[in-house]
């Protein structure tokens, strides 16, 4: 919509609303005129009263179903104060290449004088996550990648989430590198267990009695006198093999070679939980998911998990197989003055 009312200076120079056109008008998304309405008092012709500003509304989903969902996202984002510039306007303002939806300013900034601080991308939360048995994650792959691209610019990728009754929360992106000072594993250390004498747990993997010298305190955990290896870690062990080795043997195994010392993450709500160094000298401060046995499956579930991980100070990361690696993409809560949510209205 094109506006060329009294706040237009207004709108632009203090709000970076619109963009500005010839003639000293604005040219304004949809979600951004219904925020000028509902928070910024403005009047639009032909909106005047809520029967036509319902039937401009309703003509308007039929163009973008989203719109509703959006002006929530920008409502969000705008309240506190923020600056955003829409997806669309990003080449008019020079603002250069981008996937994101948009670009966000904080309040004491202005696109005119600044690069933004942050990026956005916007999700619903029944959204799937595309986690799928070979390991593709699809979506959770492309937001690595884009996460990596807004980092590159100096700026933060933030993704904000948003449900049925249209309340959003946030929560930010980044691609963790976790690296631990235990021994890396080794082909001597795989053969050094391998040769020891072992007792079958029926599915429950291995126990290795009367261990003297254990060769890496990472592998299986000490038990009456010996060691146990659970399922995963006796298939890395006996088989060895990356090719034929399942998506959680080998994500262990690059857990290893990180140096980290790992343990079950089943309190947690995750395959394992990682320390840098022996267990009882610090926490754990990374849990990682198995993707191949394990959720998340849409956006509420991974954001419960990132939540439940921050409110015990870890780090929730999930592993992502890019170009034959194993990288981590971390999902978590902001500080808490840059949780951008909308205000309530039940």
């Amino acid at each position: 919509m094109l506006y060329s009312g009294p706040a237009v200076s207004r709108l632009w120079e203090k709000s970076a609303i619109g963009i500005l056109t010839e003639g000293d008008a604005l040219l304004l998304s949809d979600p951004e005129v219904i925020f000028c309405r509902d928070h910024r008092g403005v009047d639009f012709e032909g909106l005047a009263d809520e029967e036509s500003f319902s039937k401009w509304l309703s003509e308007r989903l039929e163009i973008n179903s989203k719109t509703l969902l959006e002006s929530a996202i920008l409502e969000a984002l705008r309240v506190p104060g923020n600056k955003v510039v829409l997806s669309e306007n990003f080449e008019h303002l020079n603002l250069g290449n981008s996937r994101s939806w948009a670009m966000r300013w904080s309040s004491d900034n202005h696109p005119s004088k600044g690069a933004p601080d942050s990026e956005i991308m916007w999700f619903e939360s029944k959204d799937p996550l595309h986690v799928s048995e070979n390991g593709d994650v699809g979506l959770l792959q492309e937001l690595l990648h884009w996460t990596v691209e807004v980092e590159e610019r100096g700026r933060i990728p933030e993704v904000l989430v948003i449900d049925e009754e249209h309340s959003v929360v946030t929560y930010r992106l980044s691609e963790a590198d976790p690296r631990g000072e235990m021994e890396k594993l080794s082909s001597e250390i795989i053969a050094e267990i391998s040769e020891m004498d072992a007792t079958t747990l029926d599915g429950n993997g291995y126990f290795l009695p009367a261990v003297s010298n254990w060769p890496s305190e990472s592998i299986g955990i000490p038990l009456h006198g010996g060691r146990q290896l659970d399922t995963v870690e006796s298939e890395i062990i006996y088989t060895n093999q990356d090719a034929t080795m399942s998506i959680s043997a080998n994500i262990l195994k690059d857990l290893w070679m990180r140096g980290l010392n790992t343990r079950s993450g089943f309190k947690y709500g995750t395959a394992w939980r990682c320390y840098s160094g022996a267990v009882g000298d610090s926490h754990a401060p990374w849990l990682v998911v198995d993707p191949s046995s394990e959720g998340p499956e849409n956006w509420a579930e991974a954001c419960l998990s990132s939540r439940l991980a921050s409110g015990v100070n870890k780090h929730w990361l999930f592993p992502i197989n890019d170009d034959h690696q194993w990288r981590y993409l971390q999902i978590s809560r902001p500080p808490s003055d840059s949780r951008w949510s909308n205000p309530k209205r039940i």
